[in-house]
């Protein structure tokens, strides 16, 4: 298996994982590697269920369910909110407090997310707490209240703190602030995932380090 996913967790029922920036979860090129038919193969086929994503170019965890079940549990869970996640992010621009936003966003042809209104715009819910802010960029803790695409990367640029890393939704500004810096991907990281065991009930809780280097400059 590739060096750069590491198994956080494993047991009989679910299988917690660190995935890579630049690694996509699922690819339909079929050349192409991706964290499916990469455990795939380390389970030897056996059953594995996608209970959430991330965008390729996005680095953290994820938990992965070995029978249908426990994906039916876990996605229900998700659903409801008892399975959380949190991110970590770095974004340009100096932000002052905590907050929260709620908008509307779909998908276009060009395959970005597009905020605005209308009948096939979906709601959004997202919201930060400020962590600490260095050099022209803060450091935020980031829960979403939906799972749209790219929606914390695209919600942020639209509130005008792009971030570091992010050539798709970033300002140039920001842009310019990444080439500084010299980072490859969005400074995003689903850094916390909890779950509640869907056998005994206990609440299984993971944390990882971001590894993309805009974190390096905060001391987390």
């Amino acid at each position: 298996m590739r060096a750069d996913i590491r198994i956080i967790y494993e047991d009989a029922k679910v299988i917690v994982i660190y995935k890579p920036a630049s690694l996509a979860v699922q690819s339909a090129n079929v050349s192409q590697p991706d964290v499916c038919s990469i455990l795939r193969n380390r389970l030897k086929g056996g059953y594995l269920g996608v209970v959430h994503r991330l965008d390729q170019p996005v680095e953290g965890l994820l938990v992965f369910a070995k029978d249908k079940d426990t994906a039916a549990v876990l996605s229900a869970d998700l659903a409801s909110g008892r399975l959380k996640k949190s991110y970590k992010a770095v974004v340009y621009g100096t932000v002052t407090e905590s907050g929260s936003d709620v908008c509307h966003m779909r998908k276009n042809d060009k395959k970005m997310c597009e905020i605005g209104e209308g009948p096939d715009f979906k709601k959004a819910e997202l919201s930060y707490d400020l962590v600490a802010s260095l050099d022209g960029t803060s450091l935020l803790d980031i829960r979403i209240g939906t799972g749209r695409f790219h929606q914390i990367r695209a919600q942020m640029a639209h509130l005008g703190f792009p971030l570091i890393g992010d050539s798709k939704y970033g300002s140039r500004e920001s842009i310019e602030k990444t080439r500084e810096m010299n980072v490859r991907f969005p400074a995003l990281c689903a850094d916390r995932l909890s779950y509640f065991d869907p056998l005994t009930g206990e609440e299984k809780v993971f944390n990882v380090m971001p590894e993309n280097p805009a974190f390096g400059m905060y001391d987390i």
